[in-house]
């Protein structure tokens, strides 16, 4: 339903990726401000929509020393929400773990904290263009890190022209987020 509204709008995108939405990057270069935040509120609107739970974990590299403490530090973050949210996951026959496995550390990390975790974990490799949850994965990563970034100050030049509305980030976006946190 998410992919035929967006085609009936004209639209023939195969998946919406919030960063370079914002950005004004890729095959979103020639969309103006207005029609790129309509996506933007696309995604909001399915990402409401849908019955999903989320945990972002957020490390500062600037806290880790090299690659191996960021990667011990992700480990025990994760193994800490995983623990922390048991009831949940036993509430579950079988966890499966999509990934496009993008980066090795983290393909490393999720294999051996989930395998640790249950006992009937399946690994899928997946594509944005394929599961509209790693596109809510995506929005739900991108919004996070605007909210660190909102917190401390720091947006960008096209972050604060994209989100004219300071509120707009927290009344809307944040707020619809952390409805659905565990």
């Amino acid at each position: 339903r998410f992919k035929k509204n967006l085609e009936d709008l004209g639209y023939t995108f195969d998946y919406l990726h919030v960063g370079p939405i914002i950005r004004k990057e890729s095959v979103f270069r020639n969309l103006s401000i207005d029609e790129r935040r309509r996506l933007i509120y696309k995604l909001l609107n399915l990402f409401n929509s849908i019955d999903i739970r989320c945990i972002s974990l957020c490390v500062n590299k600037r806290e880790v020393i090299d690659k191996v403490q960021l990667s011990g530090r992700i480990a025990k973050e994760l193994k800490s929400i995983i623990d922390s949210n048991e009831g949940y996951f036993n509430g579950f026959d079988r966890i499966i773990v999509y990934y496009d496995n993008g980066q090795i550390e983290l393909t490393s990390i999720l294999h051996a904290v989930f395998a640790i975790s249950f006992q009937d974990v399946e690994f899928r490799r997946a594509e944005q263009q394929k599961y509209f949850l790693l596109q809510m994965a995506d929005f739900v990563c991108t919004f996070e890190l605007l909210k660190i970034k909102f917190h401390s100050n720091s947006l960008t030049k096209t972050e604060k022209l994209f989100f004219y509305k300071p509120q707009e980030l927290k009344k809307t976006f944040f707020k619809s987020i952390e409805k659905k946190t565990l």
